[in-house]
């Protein structure tokens, strides 16, 4: 059974968690479908993290006293033993358990995983879209909102860190800014605001999904 590794070295987990209920901030119980797994590697600081239905992202912990730093997010350790760990940030409180994965699973399949986007500069580039996907059928396409390419900036100019460019769109005239990042989520101003969760950016490809698109981005040379 994955426990805990609560001997020999106090900063390391170890096995596979998943969550089993989630409450507010407020300690009201919430609905979910994005179910949270963890996977604590053997030999280092490494996890693998993932939602219901999303993908699978890898990367290093830090274990502090009453925290837990996984890069891309923070969490206060409310309490854990070798089965459960209760874990809190702003968005919530998460339940997790320990288990052991079924066979044929991701975390038994040990299949490709993703680096976690820290920060804008990791994404820095002029990104075009190559690909796109939707979870529903359009019936009509809106090219004033299909995005086509991204600029995005290694540093701050006039207070933004880059730009969305829509179909519609003249090379110098973006309907879109990039106003911020966090929590894995690029938060968009401009024409109207829009919010584009970053799933991967690695080995020369850029991939980010809203409201069920996802986009596949590269830069050319």
């Amino acid at each position: 059974m994955p426990v805990l590794s609560f001997a020999g070295d106090k900063n390391k987990l170890s096995g596979n968690w998943r969550e089993v209920s989630r409450k507010t901030i407020k300690n009201e119980t919430v609905s979910y479908k994005d179910t949270i797994k963890m996977e604590f590697l053997p030999g280092g600081n490494e996890y693998v993290w993932q939602k219901a239905g999303g993908f699978i992202y890898r990367g290093t912990y830090k274990l502090e006293a009453n925290g837990l730093d996984i890069g891309m997010r923070y969490f206060i350790i409310v309490s854990r033993n070798n089965n459960k760990m209760v874990l809190k940030d702003e968005g919530g409180i998460y339940e997790m358990e320990s288990y052991t994965p079924q066979a044929n699973t991701p975390q038994a399949k040990r299949q490709e995983v993703f680096a976690p986007v820290n920060n804008v500069q990791q994404m820095a580039g002029h990104w075009s879209v190559f690909k796109g996907t939707g979870a529903q059928k359009v019936d009509a396409i809106d090219y004033s909102r299909q995005v086509k390419m991204v600029d995005i900036y290694p540093a701050q100019q006039d207070g933004k860190w880059g730009a969305f460019f829509s179909r519609k769109d003249a090379d110098n005239a973006p309907s879109w800014y990039i106003e911020s990042y966090s929590n894995q989520t690029l938060y968009l101003n401009g024409k109207d605001r829009r919010q584009f969760k970053v799933l991967k950016c690695e080995n020369n490809e850029l991939i980010m999904e809203e409201d069920g698109v996802t986009y596949y981005f590269r830069q050319f040379k």
